[in-house]
């Protein structure tokens, strides 16, 4: 099944010398749950570079409840390890979603064949549209045994076959 149809094109990156509250503001502004941290600086959205970290609004929470504080003019730099993982947009989503359980992630970059990020693919997305198709798997079952109960019915209402 291709990615495309799953992964959000409407993604929001920055550079790692955005700061956290600069990050969170956009997060607020664009009503997103996450910012993609890019190596080189650039416009929002314009020239996007190689991801090297995702900070989410968790990850926001949880360094300001483990300190106490957080410094708002911090850069995101220190949420980028370079470690993110990506997918590619030629992967099939079993194999991504198989990689995003093994890693416990519940977002990933999805990059071109330029390692450029062309979209991002969400958990709750997959969730939710798989939960659609499998919805709708159900309904064939379901209208296959009425279809079977009908029949039962017209094959009950007529004379039996005499064979004599």
């Amino acid at each position: 099944m291709s990615i495309e149809k799953f992964m959000r094109k409407d993604f929001v990156t920055v550079p790692m010398t955005t700061t956290i509250l600069e990050a969170a503001r956009l997060m607020l502004e664009r009503h997103v749950g996450d910012v993609i941290i890019l190596d080189e600086d650039m416009d929002y959205n314009n020239v996007p570079g190689s991801p090297m970290g995702i900070l989410t609004d968790r990850d926001i929470v949880l360094a300001f409840a483990k300190a106490g504080r957080l410094d708002p003019d911090g850069k995101v730099s220190i949420f980028a390890n370079g470690g993110v993982m990506t997918a590619s947009i030629n992967d099939g989503l079993a194999d991504i979603i198989k990689k995003m359980g093994r890693s416990g992630v519940r977002r990933i970059p999805i990059l071109n064949a330029n390692k450029k990020v062309v979209g991002v693919l969400y958990t709750d997305d997959c969730l939710e549209l798989l939960g659609e198709e499998l919805s709708s798997l159900a309904s064939i079952v379901k209208n296959a045994m009425k279809r079977e109960r009908l029949q039962q019915r017209l094959d009950d209402t007529e004379a039996p076959y005499s064979y004599l």
